[in-house]
């Protein structure tokens, strides 16, 4: 028993709000109207109908939109005008790449190449440096007991 209705939800209301909360602000009217005029316990939005809403970003939401209503008992599937229902998921969130990994996935192998020959540099160099950074702790200290 799937019940099917057209109706047309004006939004202008969302432009009272604050600017970066009217889009929010758009999804509860038109949940809020769908509840009071189908009496469902749960609304859920289809993939066109969220693309819509959000299109124009969370600053600009549609001043109305003309939304496609089936009911499976309790259950309300709201849909865009001329789409059919597809359930809109939330895409998982991917793990952020630092700025050094990002910059190796541009450049490449090449450079995956040329970073091993500065760390070869480096151990060279490196060795080199921490003996004089020693020596100038040493000679520091000497001074010191020598002042005290």
């Amino acid at each position: 028993m799937a019940d099917e209705k057209i109706y047309t939800i004006p939004l202008r209301e969302a432009k009272k709000k604050a600017r970066v909360k009217r889009t929010p602000y758009a999804v509860k009217i038109v949940r809020n109207y769908l509840t009071t005029h189908t009496k469902a316990k749960e609304v859920k939005f289809g993939k066109m109908l969220n693309e819509e809403l959000w299109k124009r970003g969370i600053k600009k939401p549609p001043a109305k939109i003309r939304v496609k209503v089936i009911k499976d008992g309790d259950i309300l599937k709201a849909e865009l005008v001329g789409f059919e229902y597809e359930d809109f998921k939330t895409k998982p969130k991917s793990e952020k790449k630092g700025m050094k990994e990002r910059l190796m996935s541009r450049l490449g192998p090449k450079a995956m190449k040329k970073e091993e020959e500065e760390k070869k540099i480096d151990g060279k160099e490196g060795k080199e440096s921490a003996a004089k950074e020693i020596a100038k702790a040493e000679h520091i200290e000497k001074h010191d007991i020598e002042k005290g």
